[in-house]
């Protein structure tokens, strides 16, 4: 789980994590979100998750945000090379974040987003989710999730992990947590999968 990340002359930044997963996930969005055309991604990062999806189709309008500067100024490199605008400045730890986001979008993404933020910033995530996605639109997540509380070793080290950095951070529980979050909002849970290095791609959809 470890993450090395780079700085390019230009802003742009460089994950590891993001080389190893990009592909996997890029493959994962268009596979189960066939029919988005307007996305919103929260907590864009270094915007490569973006980028790799925007390579394999270009005609999206993919929206990014970051509550972060230094993420933010990133992703705009990378945006404006792939004709798409600037990420917004969006926190979903903050009341009523959506207002700022435009709507309708036929997705929502977060990528290796809810263990590393407060559960009011998960909470704020399906809240503001529903109220931007149209009927049937997708809430995509990415990350290390449990399963009624059963975690694999290498993501239990990387709970603690998370933890010891802040105590509101940590893997969250796909079944005991985000399920009955989601049902809080009319979202329900279309697709889970396991992929490589014990994380998951989950969809819920606006029902």
């Amino acid at each position: 789980m470890s993450t090395r990340i780079e700085m390019s002359e230009n802003a742009k930044i460089y994950s590891t994590s993001a080389a190893r997963n990009k592909e996997i996930i890029a493959g994962a969005f268009l596979r189960l979100c066939p029919q988005a055309e307007r996305v919103l991604e929260l907590a864009s990062g270094s915007g490569e998750h973006a980028e790799a999806v925007l390579m394999r189709k270009p005609s999206l309008s993919w929206q990014g945000s970051d509550p972060d500067a230094e993420a933010r100024a990133s992703t705009t490199v990378r945006m404006e090379e792939a004709g798409q605008p600037a990420p917004l400045t969006l926190d979903t730890r903050e009341e009523a974040w959506w207002q700022e986001a435009g709507r309708p979008y036929d997705a929502v993404v977060a990528i290796n987003m809810i263990h590393i933020t407060a559960f009011a910033g998960v909470e704020g995530l399906f809240q503001g989710a529903a109220r931007l996605l149209g009927e049937g639109g997708a809430l995509f997540l990415y990350g290390p999730m449990s399963r009624r509380g059963a975690l694999e070793e290498s993501n239990q080290r990387f709970d603690e992990s998370l933890k010891s950095r802040d105590p509101d951070w940590g893997v969250r529980d796909l079944d005991d947590t985000l399920q009955p979050l989601a049902a809080r909002f009319a979202l329900y849970l279309d697709h889970t999968e396991r992929v490589p290095a014990n994380n998951h791609v989950v969809v819920f959809r606006r029902s």
